[in-house]
């Protein structure tokens, strides 16, 4: 395991120690992750998904496939894949606690908690080059819970080359109650599940030992809407073009946060 200051630069450094030149990567991702595998000059080759977050055709054997564990629930997904691409590297950025599959995974400390940056990249090949300890310094109050803050670090963290996780970091993950965190997503989950279940227009698989990264609540019911409306929502990869199929089931996604301290949206 080798502490980064990003996720996205984890996948720089994965792309450098395998000498990747081309890589699949799905149209529903986050466009960070575009930039930096074109930063790194390695041609893109999109993909579909289906209603079951799975890649909608194959790959070539040998082909480097990235493949994203979506809200941090399809980690079966994950599995599946790893046995059938030699060459798997999983986004695991929704999916602190998933285990690793593939050459190379990779997460995101700051879409679990507070924390101002910081990554883990699980790799299978040790890369040849070292990096300067990451020093930077952002606001970080309360930052999964307001979302202007969230946008204005993402701004300031745009062009931050790879680095070594900073040090306050890590002090700070040292003093997590995973297992706390663990149960009280899980408990939020089930509950969003019960209220909005129904009107859900993504089917969630069973949670099985996933620990999720928050509820995705895709609805065509207008109360709920209305609600959504008067909040500010963390709303994932919402420019998908209608003439996808994903369009469908993921466009305006609002990721329902689980940390603790977010006022529950109730029905």
């Amino acid at each position: 395991m080798i502490k980064l200051n990003l996720g996205r630069n984890c996948l720089k450094l994965i792309i450098r120690t395998y000498g990747i030149k081309e890589i699949f990567i799905p149209y529903y991702s986050c466009k960070t992750i575009w930039k930096a595998a074109r930063e790194e000059n390695c041609e893109i080759k999109f993909y579909h998904i289906d209603n079951n977050f799975m890649p909608a055709g194959e790959f070539p054997q040998d082909a480097f496939v990235l493949y994203i564990n979506y809200f941090g629930l399809f980690t079966h997904n994950c599995k599946i894949l790893a046995k059938k691409y030699k060459n798997l590297i999983t986004d695991n950025t929704h999916a602190f606690y998933a285990p690793n599959f593939g050459i190379a995974s990779f997460n995101s400390l700051r879409k679990f908690f507070p924390v101002q940056n910081g990554a883990y990249l699980y790799i299978k090949k040790e890369p040849e080059q070292a990096f300067e300890t990451d020093s930077l310094k952002l606001e970080t109050a309360d930052i999964q819970g307001n979302y202007e803050l969230f946008k204005s670090n993402e701004l300031t963290l745009n062009n931050e080359p790879i680095k070594l996780i900073s040090p306050g970091v890590e002090a700070h993950m040292s003093k997590i109650n995973f297992e706390e965190d663990k149960t009280h997503r899980i408990k939020v989950f089930n509950e969003y599940c019960g209220q909005f279940g129904s009107h859900n227009l993504i089917k969630l698989p069973e949670l099985n030992g996933n620990i999720p990264y928050c509820y995705p609540l895709c609805t065509n019911n207008k109360e709920i809407i209305q609600k959504l409306s008067n909040k500010t929502i963390l709303r994932l990869w919402d420019d998908i073009p209608e003439s996808f199929p994903e369009h469908e089931f993921v466009y305006n996604v609002a990721a329902l946060p689980l940390i603790k301290g977010t006022k529950i949206l109730r029905q």
